[in-house]
């Protein structure tokens, strides 16, 4: 937070000054006193819409703004959510339902995904979790498909054996098995990170990241990138938003829980990232 203030303090005072001091001036020479405070109420608004447009969120940054990312370095602790976030996908909250991955790749095109998810729905299937992009000429989709199990036996060979859909993509169906947490109770997360990270964009930083995660005994629960460009820099910025989880470090474990902090942490110097916002779910609140 003290870096958010510290980056934007010079630049929000010189819109201010030049707004406040030249408004309040004509209020107070050529205002009668029955408009001032009007007067006083319209600069306000005025000044809330700069400010809005100077430090709010667009629409190409609108992910960010959900996501709680701010420019600097920030941390956050929380209770809630550790066991909605990372330790229960939608194949462990299903028990009744048997559970796809299906990831398909085929030359972009009007319908493309109509045409796949019209076909899943009429096996009963339902997708819950998806990630589709456009990259080149091709269409990626990799998407989660719940099912009932006496179906689950013909969604491959349905999928593979229509010829709109098989022809035109290379369709993946690979059965996805549930982490039973009650036979293996070391598997469940006790403490889980939301890291959100951007930087200007060069080989190697998603190495840096995830070699990080993972010698701090910690794993991926989820992972996105993105590349975005910066209009005002006119260069090409680095997403990643990633849910890391560990089975092992206790909310009553201060020491190695500031030192792992201390450690993702470090990511912001060395890879010159300009935001970096860490929010941590644990069980019980550290002390």
């Amino acid at each position: 937070l003290t870096d958010y203030f510290t980056v934007n303090i010079r630049e929000d005072l010189i819109a201010l000054w030049k707004i406040w001091v030249p408004a309040t001036c004509l209020n107070f020479a050529f205002m009668p006193m029955h408009m001032r405070i009007p007067f006083t109420a319209g600069v306000s608004l005025l000044w809330t819409c700069v400010l809005s447009a100077m430090r709010g969120g667009d629409v190409v940054h609108a992910d960010d703004l959900a996501m709680g990312a701010v420019t600097g370095s920030t941390l956050s602790l929380m209770r809630e959510g550790l066991d909605e976030n990372f330790n229960n996908t939608p194949v462990e909250m299903d028990h009744n339902m048997a559970h796809f991955n299906v990831s398909a790749v085929g030359k972009d095109r009007a319908g493309i995904v109509a045409g796949l998810t019209q076909h899943i729905a009429r096996d009963g299937g339902n997708i819950t979790h998806s990630k589709m992009v456009r990259l080149g000429e091709e269409f990626i989709i990799q998407m989660h498909v719940a099912i009932p199990p006496e179906k689950k036996h013909v969604i491959q060979s349905n999928l593979q054996r229509r010829k709109t859909i098989s022809h035109e993509m290379d369709i993946h169906v690979t059965e996805l098995r549930r982490r039973e947490y009650d036979a293996h109770p070391t598997k469940k997360a006790v403490m889980g990170m939301v890291i959100n990270c951007i930087g200007e964009d060069r080989p190697g930083m998603l190495a840096a990241i995830s070699e990080r995660i993972a010698n701090n005994g910690m794993s991926f629960e989820e992972l996105s990138t993105e590349l975005r460009w910066n209009q005002k820099t006119k260069k090409r910025e680095f997403f990643v938003k990633a849910m890391v989880s560990s089975t092992s470090i206790q909310a009553g474990d201060t020491e190695v829980f500031d030192e792992l902090v201390k450690e993702i942490s470090k990511l912001k110097e060395e890879l010159d990232l300009s935001t970096l916002d860490i929010r941590v779910h644990m069980r019980q609140e550290i002390e």
